[in-house]
């Protein structure tokens, strides 16, 4: 047995088969048959579900999954850390499509979630269920039924009315996918792998023409659905947030943008064209900002100080967007001959996004008629490179960026902008491989998103990710799942959660 076979044995993948005697092997291929057919669900709920109604298509899942923290301390930051599971989701999915008529059809996803953070440990600091029942429970109509809408398709020209997720971007990260809000109760752990669960749909028609290789998409958006951050009281709520009475600040009620009012829907459009081996495409979009920023709305003397009274409110937004992909195989490439490769780009330009800046924040303390805020541009962007290596091996390397115009150290945070900076550079690096000796059902793969930023952080620290998957059958797959962040000051975007370090399992049964 190789020394990396020993190295997965020992993280718990299944390598019994590999120690094995001879005479077992029999045995071992029963059981590998029954593992490739057992679908209970798909025999005893899809299928019988399909006969009864012809015309319907039904498939669901369930995936189970949880963290478990390797350091935890009693005293992080602003924040208690006496619990040790991040997460344990547990999560049932149930996808429909009805067959109305000739390419119109019905089509909803449900989505019933359990966290059990909040039950299945004794924890002080875990108190967001309290104020906010679906951070542990689904138990309202919005966040059960994830999608409803009708889809009406012909060669050229499909058009969909409902709640429903479009999604622009391919990239680790978010660039140009700024249509839908996303549930981010995981902070910095949420990846682009989590975003099809974790995006939030929104009401809206959605039309797409085809003409020859071109198409162009419009969107007409009629509901709104803001970020979910991480709240107070959840296990990845930063630790680097003081409360409120510590900055000397009354946080209002949230203003946001109401689906009954016609000047609060969005609008967005999408040209692509496809020149063989290279597409590309232009957005743009009026969208709120997803994010609000606190406004001064006046001033309170609770007779020992001044404190500002902060209004949150979502911002009208202009972004400008283009991408492009280009798939070659690069001949003659050293070490390894022919080289499958994929160049991929994203950018956005987003006009007039709205800052808090602390100086006038204070100036408005001291009486200055101001509301605390400032407007800039924002740039993110990022490019990737995809290379298909010998043995099926893939690496990419994405480097991204995000960058504010006229930016000052007073500002905080606005969209698209640097983290806490002018700039912010995140140099993503991934490598997978499955192994031949599994038939490809064993992989492993490695991420490392380091994050540098200017003129003033420079080193805001480093997340590094190592999954080991393991695929049962068609049905039924697990992976093994480390996280680690590392270095930065407590302040800064990696740094702060040094603390949270963190194994983690998966398991995903599809029927």
């Amino acid at each position: 047995m190789s020394r990396h076979v020993r190295l997965l044995c020992a993280l718990g993948v299944l390598c019994l088969p590999l120690a094995i005697p001879s005479a077992h092997a029999d045995l071992m291929s029963t059981v590998d048959r029954s593992m490739a057919t057992f679908n209970p669900a798909g025999k005893y709920v899809r299928k019988p579900i399909e006969r009864a109604v012809p015309r319907l298509n039904f498939r669901g899942a369930f995936r189970q999954w949880g963290d478990v923290l390797i350091d935890t301390d009693d005293r992080v930051g602003f924040r208690e850390q006496d619990f040790r599971f991040a997460q344990l989701q547990n999560l049932l999915e149930l996808e429909m499509s009805y067959q109305i008529g000739p390419g119109l059809e019905l089509n909803a996803v449900t989505h019933a979630l359990y966290d059990g953070v909040y039950d299945w440990q004794n924890s002080a600091a875990l108190f967001a269920d309290r104020d906010d029942r679906t951070v542990e429970l689904y138990d309202n109509a919005e966040r059960l039924m994830r999608e409803l809408y009708v889809s009406y398709r012909r060669p050229g020209f499909d058009f969909l009315l409902g709640k429903q997720q479009v999604i622009w971007g391919k990239m680790d990260g978010q660039f140009i996918d700024i249509i839908n809000g996303m549930d981010r109760r995981e902070a910095v752990q949420l990846e682009t792998e989590d975003f099809e669960l974790r995006r939030l749909p929104t009401w809206m028609a959605n039309s797409t023409f085809h003409f020859g290789r071109n198409s162009l998409q419009l969107l007409y958006i009629f509901d709104f659905e803001e970020d979910r951050q991480a709240k107070p009281g959840t296990p990845w709520y930063s630790p680097a947030i003081p409360p409120p009475n510590a900055l000397g600040q009354i946080i209002l009620p949230r203003v946001g943008p109401q689906s009954s009012d016609f000047d609060d829907h969005e609008i967005g459009m999408r040209f692509d064209r496809s020149a063989g081996a290279l597409t590309y495409g232009l957005i743009y979009a009026w969208l709120w900002d997803k994010n609000p920023v606190g406004h001064v709305v006046g001033t309170t003397d609770d007779g020992a100080t001044t404190l500002v009274d902060l209004q949150p409110r979502h911002q009208r937004l202009h972004h400008f967007g283009v991408t492009a992909d280009y798939a070659t195989t690069l001949t003659d490439a050293p070490l390894v001959g022919a080289l499958p490769s994929v160049f991929r780009m994203e950018a956005l330009w987003t006009k007039g996004v709205r800052f808090q800046d602390y100086t006038k924040v204070e100036a408005a303390r001291a009486g200055a008629a101001t509301d605390g805020t400032a407007q800039h541009d924002t740039l993110r962007m990022a490019l990737a490179a995809e290379f298909g290596l010998p043995h099926n091996t893939t690496l990419i390397f994405q480097p991204s960026l995000y960058y504010t115009f006229g930016w000052n150290p007073n500002l905080g945070y606005g969209f698209g902008g640097g983290i806490g900076d002018e700039w912010t550079l995140i140099p993503v690096i991934f490598v997978s491989r499955p192994f031949a000796f599994s038939r490809d059902r064993l992989s492993m793969n490695f991420t490392a998103f380091p994050v540098v930023s200017g003129p003033d952080k420079e080193w805001q620290g480093i997340k590094t990710k190592l999954r080991v998957r393991y695929k049962f059958s068609q049905f039924i797959s697990t992976q093994l799942v480390y996280n680690g962040y590392d270095a930065g000051r407590p302040n800064e975007f990696y740094g702060q959660y040094d603390e949270w370090d963190n194994i983690g399992w998966e398991l995903n049964y599809e029927f």
